[in-house]
């Protein structure tokens, strides 16, 4: 008898195969549990002590994934992606917005309404001179950031006096009105070999190491195109001297965090000679920079930039707050971590 002789012989033959591909293809393979196993293992990794508690990867992923629903399905389904992630500068900032968040916890600082949130997307999209962008894309890229903002600025008055305001704008007047013509040191917060956000040890050192070269710029015990040589760590300007040009306050090719500390505080009137400012800690590098020229439109008029003056007043003074808050706490963040 042939083995395609018997029909029925052939019939059970292909039910069985057919059964065990089924029961096969239900089963998850070693890569995929093991894969699945390290996407855990991630998700309970420390990354902040505050106080007495430390917080894991999965608690702040917790805050981003109702803005976001697309973050969860592209970091949970592939480790190595995931890994990545976790060290990146983004999630840095993602873990030092969510330890502000537990600050205002701590000092009952009331919590922001809908509208609120909103409300502080919308004018933290203004602030970077983005391209027209809606309330939900920039609550996926920065909910956390928002929040805290918006709990902040409903601490102060809906409207300012014109003393205020006049006051604030007085005393930045190239803020508003003016450009710098500026060179900089500027050493990256990131590896940029693997683009791992530098751990915070390295960041107080490079601070440290840039708040020392600002006292020997400014004693003239130190030569700036030495400084520069010896510190910058952003190859293009070293190559020029530390030379940058011109930079305007809403100059978007630069992060916001740190040009709005650059512009602070010029004043009325404008020294006559080169000054250093810094360091200043942005969102990616470390900056000190040599403000060589400040240039101002003359006589200007405050109801041009009205807006502008109240939304810098509020900038100011919610970051005032924030650092008067964070002073007191005892955090640590833990990143990068290792992935291997």
């Amino acid at each position: 008898m042939s083995g395609t002789g018997c029909p029925a012989f052939t019939m059970l033959s292909a039910f069985l195969l057919t059964t065990f591909a089924a029961l096969a293809a239900q089963q998850p393979s070693a890569n995929t549990t093991a894969a699945t196993a390290e996407v855990q293992d991630l998700l309970q990794r420390e990354v902040l002590k505050q106080g007495q508690k430390t917080y894991v990867v999965q608690d702040i992923l917790n805050e981003l994934y109702p803005n976001d629903p697309s973050l969860k399905v592209s970091l949970e389904s592939n480790v190595e992606y995931f890994g990545a992630y976790v060290n990146s500068l983004r999630f840095y900032d993602q873990v030092r917005w969510y330890s502000n968040k537990l600050i205002l916890d701590k000092n009952k600082i009331g919590k922001a309404t809908r509208a609120q949130i909103e409300a502080e997307a919308k004018a933290w999209a203004a602030d970077r001179n983005d391209r027209p962008r809606t309330v939900k894309s920039s609550l996926a890229i920065a909910a956390i950031e928002i929040e805290v903002r918006a709990r902040l600025v409903a601490l102060q008055p809906e409207e300012f006096s014109n003393k205020e305001i006049r006051t604030h704008f007085n005393s930045s007047i190239p803020e508003f009105f003016g450009r710098l013509t500026a060179s900089w040191i500027r050493v990256p917060l990131f590896d940029i070999e693997t683009n791992t956000a530098l751990s915070e040890k390295e960041r107080i050192r490079i601070y440290q190491e840039l708040d020392q070269v600002g006292k020997q710029l400014s004693g003239d015990t130190l030569k700036w195109e030495d400084a520069v040589e010896k510190h910058s760590g952003d190859p293009v300007s070293k190559r020029n001297g530390g030379r940058i040009g011109y930079l305007k306050r809403m100059d978007n090719r630069y992060d916001e965090e740190f040009m709005r500390q650059l512009f602070k505080g010029f004043g009325i009137t404008t020294p006559g000679t080169a000054m250093v400012r810094g360091p200043i800690m942005g969102s990616r590098w470390v900056y000190l920079v040599r403000i060589e020229k400040i240039k101002s439109e003359g006589v200007v008029e405050l109801s041009r930039v009205r807006d502008q003056v109240i939304r810098s007043l509020r900038l100011n003074r919610m970051f005032t707050k924030m650092g008067e808050l964070a002073s007191k706490a005892e955090r640590s963040i833990f990143l990068p971590i290792s992935t291997a």
